[in-house]
């Protein structure tokens, strides 16, 4: 069951962690280890517009500016044949409410994160594919403007 992460909430409910651009990159790592692990779909999903040099990818989404991740993971499930396909992981009252009123599931943030610390993330990459996916995701824009 592929899962819909609301990214700064999770940040947000998270001892010792903040919503930093350091914090989102650690997490989109951690969150593809998982999903590589549990081969499982699970897109990552930041309020607002990404910070300059990180560009979103399928799997890691900003919500744009002027506009919540609320409203994109809602528009995301809307367009889904079957939303009671997917998991909602959000602490967000009303969100959760309305991802269920969709007929998707939803998971409370501290369960989510205890499922994700039993999962060892690696320091590296596992494949040269990896590394020039996450480097376009995450990486720094070389001179020249690419």
């Amino acid at each position: 069951m592929p899962r819909l992460l609301d990214g700064d909430n999770l940040l947000g409910s998270w001892p010792g962690r903040s919503r930093s651009e350091g914090e989102r990159r650690l997490l989109a790592r951690e969150i593809a280890s998982l999903a590589r692990d549990l081969k499982r779909r699970i897109v990552l999903v930041f309020d607002g517009e990404p910070p300059p040099g990180i560009h979103p990818g399928p799997d890691v989404l900003f919500s744009r500016r002027g506009c919540r991740a609320d409203d994109l993971i809602l528009e995301i499930l809307r367009g889904q044949d079957d939303p009671r396909g997917w998991t909602v992981v959000t602490n967000d009252r009303s969100l959760r409410d309305r991802c269920r009123d969709l007929g998707a599931r939803v998971e409370r943030c501290d369960a989510f994160r205890e499922r994700l610390s039993r999962v060892s993330s690696p320091e590296k990459p596992d494949s040269t594919g990896d590394v020039r996916y996450w480097m376009e995701v995450f990486g720094e824009e070389e001179e020249g403007g690419e």
